[in-house]
């Protein structure tokens, strides 16, 4: 098989099809493309989700596809889509897309140039979704397509290597239900998703749009006809409710009499009483072109993460068949836990399930706005998932991932696999501690053997950067010195051009102290004495200098030492701190341990990415697993309380980030962890 594309290298969509002949004994298929891909045989739908990689380690998937084929001739169809920039989730490369179809070790089909090809017909490239997510989609109904012509081969050098992880279990179209409905006016916007955001809505009583009442109706478990007097409006509007938070592709089917345009938005809430499909720049939303009769799309390319969906359809009248989701989540073991609470019980489960909508292809920080894998947010993802899902491969995939894209710094990325200027420090500590986390959950000699080089590499540019007075901050405009979001440790602009003071940071010293202390455990089982040694007395020097921050007036650790100067008190630097220090003084710890319990008026409190520091900390110098319960439920049962289906982002919820906030974060799941680590003390 030969990588192959179409004529067209712009960034886009292209659709390639291929026949075979089957005479039985089963069948795969094996696919590689460079960014995203959807397969069919015969018109159905087989598989889609290439795993985010690289050029220089393309992963293959492998399908049975033996209950597709039938004897005779057979006819595979791709369509796939194609990025010419890096975007977080993603890595440019040049156009490429590779199959074979085998039965019984015989090559039935494979990519070349004879394969046909072209411009997806219906496809078009839409909206910037996010700069993280990158484009969307347009959906043109109404496009034939052009010619059907032969393929020339890729311009780049890949490597297959197969897939790490398993493939994710797609769902039939989940249960929807319409919430709200009635006519729209557009008033302005560039993109789609600003048109809808911004259009006058006047809402109607779904008897007087559909001739039903909404009891027994309102469910889309059949065809429903909406109709309305336009007076003066643009068109109609209908607002889906899939229950609860969820990842997956869109689904939908509405028929309408005449040629038209609509638009299709998603959201986590209705806090603006409509979906908010466009924030700060932000686009949740994708245009379609339909034409008269039934348009009906199963969308596989462009995963979405959201809790509601909104339909702007022009004109007075359309019938809805179908608006849903088909949730797509990874194959975790789950067993059911009971903790003698059912408040507990019920948290446990929201963390799981947050868990599990922030994990696809590799972890995410969250489905609906980034869908990116980083350093610390995955960090926490597999250290609360250990319990949650006894999942061990699937960690170690995602490390893999950012030590095969390791800068020549030694730093990690920032989102792996993409490239990028910037990146974060203090997340290839959260790194290198992960490797070690997984080593201690579950030891598996052939991958330490493969990442140790990696992680060491890592802390050699820690080293780098320290001295008596602990790590400094990365000064170059390259690094961004973020630790969270709270006043004073968001690391400041990100775009800066300018160095910055060299500072020593509290924060970046305790967490490598903390992974250097792992890391020297984890050389030693491995069997390289000299190297545990090492890492060692790196890790016991780092904690030595973690005296320099602790003002003795206040009682506390400072976050930074700026020219002699102390500044900045936060929880998240006690806790840290009191993490990092094995000979701190009982008094002390008792002290630090009471200020993290109520820290409002003494520091700047630290927000849930952090709150597994706070809660083994308060363990360790208190003992104290009652209060880290109570805090739990008092934190995260709000949210429950609140009708939240998943954890959020911040205690903000939707507000946050102006008006950005996520609703489903996968390192707000911390409830999991100390569950899982903490009640069979409590018992």
């Amino acid at each position: 098989m030969k990588g192959i594309w179409t004529e067209s290298e712009t960034c886009g969509f292209a659709e390639f099809k291929q026949s075979f002949n089957y005479a039985g004994g089963g069948a795969v298929v094996r696919i590689s493309a460079a960014f995203r891909y959807a397969a069919f045989i015969n018109g159905v739908f087989v598989s889609n989700g290439q795993y985010a990689d690289i050029p220089e380690k393309k992963r293959i998937d492998e399908i049975d596809v033996s209950s597709f084929v039938r004897k005779g001739e057979n006819e595979l169809y791709i369509v796939a889509m194609h990025t010419l920039e890096d975007f977080s989730i993603a890595r440019a490369m040049d156009a490429y897309l590779v199959f074979e179809v085998l039965s019984r070790g015989v090559v039935l089909a494979e990519s070349s140039e004879n394969t046909l090809g072209r411009v997806a017909a219906n496809y078009l490239l839409g909206d910037r979704i996010t700069p993280q997510l990158g484009w969307g989609w347009k959906y043109d109904f109404t496009i034939r397509g052009g010619e059907w012509k032969k393929c020339r081969p890729a311009v780049g050098r890949f490597t297959l290597a197969e897939r790490p992880v398993r493939k994710l279990s797609l769902s039939e179209p989940l249960p929807s239900e319409i919430v709200a409905q009635g006519i729209f006016r557009y008033r302005g916007g560039e993109t789609a998703a600003e048109r809808a955001q911004n259009a006058w809505l006047s809402t109607l009583r779904f008897a007087d749009m559909t001739g039903r009442y909404r009891v027994g109706n309102a469910v889309l478990d059949k065809p429903l006809g909406f109709s309305a007097d336009l007076s003066g409006g643009d068109g109609l509007f209908v607002v889906a409710d899939l229950s609860g938070e969820t990842s997956g592709y869109l689904s939908f089917s509405l028929t309408v009499e005449k040629p038209c345009s609509a638009i299709l938005c998603w959201g986590e809430h209705l806090s603006d009483l409509r979906i908010r499909s466009s924030v700060e720049g932000r686009n949740f939303a994708s245009e379609l072109a339909l034409k008269a009769g039934e348009n009906s799309l199963d969308e596989y390319l462009c995963r979405v993460g959201c809790r509601y969906l909104g339909l702007y359809v022009e004109g007075g009248a359309f019938t809805l068949n179908r608006l849903t989701v088909r949730e797509a989540v990874y194959p975790f073991k789950k067993e059911k836990k009971k903790f003698g609470d059912r408040l507990l019980d019920k948290i446990y489960e929201m963390g799981r399930r947050t868990l599990e909508l922030c994990a696809h292809e590799h972890y995410e920080d969250c489905p609906w706005r980034e869908q990116a894998l980083y350093g610390m947010d995955s960090r926490n993802q597999m250290l609360f998932g250990y319990g949650a899902f006894e999942e061990y491969e699937y960690p170690r995939a995602s490390l893999r991932l950012f030590a095969d894209t390791q800068r020549d710094d030694g730093l990690i990325v920032l989102c792996a696999p993409a490239r990028g200027r910037m990146t974060i420090p203090s997340f290839t500590a959260y790194w290198i501690l992960a490797v070690c986390e997984n080593a201690e959950a579950d030891y598996d000699g052939t991958f330490v053997e493969e990442i140790l080089p990696k992680a060491e590499k890592a802390l050699k540019a820690f080293e780098k950067r320290s001295d008596e007075k602990g790590v400094s901050l990365f000064a170059e405009p390259e690094y961004w010195n973020f630790h969270e979001w709270s006043e004073g440790l968001d690391g400041g602009d990100f775009n800066r051009t300018e160095k910055i003071s060299a500072a020593s940071d509290c924060i970046l010293t305790s967490v490598v102290a903390i992974a250097a202390k792992k890391f020297a455990a984890l050389e030693e089982k491995f069997g390289n004495a000299e190297k545990a040694k090492e890492a060692e007395f790196y890790a016991k020097s780092l904690e030595e200098s973690l005296e320099n921050f602790f003002d003795a007036e206040k009682g506390l650790y400072a976050s930074y030492i700026d020219e002699g100067e102390r500044r900045g008190y936060h929880a998240y630097t006690q806790a840290a701190a009191l993490l990092a220090c094995e000979n701190m003084s009982k008094e002390r710890q008792k002290t630090l341990s009471e200020i993290l319990k109520n820290p409002e008026g003494k520091v700047v409190p630290m927000t849930f990415a952090a709150f597994q520091l706070k809660y083994d900390g308060i363990v360790k110098a208190e003992g104290d697993v009652d209060w880290c319960i109570e805090d739990v439920c008092e934190t995260f049962g709000k949210m429950l309380f609140a009708g939240a289906t998943s954890y959020w982002e911040t205690a903000l919820g939707e507000a946050d980030f102006a008006d950005a906030g996520s609703l489903c974060h996968g390192w707000s799941a911390v409830a999991c962890y100390v569950l899982d680590k903490y009640m069979g003390q409590k018992r």
